[in-house]
């Protein structure tokens, strides 16, 4: 089985548009780049799971959504961070959907397509209440990251 660094986007990866759907406005955090490149070396998958209910709120469309996240994925990979998959959750918060986090339904999904063992993984967020709790829900490792603005 893999072990995985499930990692949240927007506020983690990238400094939160909020709603962000056009690429002109991705600005990655330094030290997210070197957190994925650091579980990398160390074996890990990295996979984003990222809540998006801007798409059920008809904020932005799939479409908006992947164009972003492409120019996201391949900025990454310009800077030496490579994403295995990434997984999202459309849903507006009163859905009562089990994918949005801090449900567990992204990080269970992920677990299930490529072979993860959550035991041996580990959760990066920016949200404690969001991230922090969904780890905590499958009793797994995690870390709150606060960046500083310079990054």
């Amino acid at each position: 089985m893999n072990k995985a660094l499930f990692i949240d986007r927007d506020g983690t990866i990238n400094h939160d548009c909020p709603y962000c759907k056009d690429p002109k406005d991705l600005r990655i955090y330094d030290d997210a780049v070197d957190i994925i490149k650091d579980f990398r070396k160390r074996g890990f998958l990295i996979v984003i799971v990222t809540n998006q209910s801007g798409i059920n709120r008809g904020y932005f469309s799939e479409a908006e959504f992947e164009k972003f996240n492409s120019a996201l994925l391949k900025e990454l990979e310009r800077e030496g961070a490579k994403v295995d998959a990434v997984y999202h959750c459309p849903h507006r918060p009163d859905e009562g959907c089990l994918c949005r986090k801090p449900g567990t339904g992204l990080l269970l999904q992920a677990a299930r397509d490529l072979d993860i063992d959550l035991n041996s993984s580990f959760v990066v967020g920016d949200r404690d209440d969001v991230d922090g709790e969904m780890a905590r829900r499958l009793g797994m490792k995690y870390m709150i990251i606060k960046h500083n603005e310079s990054s």
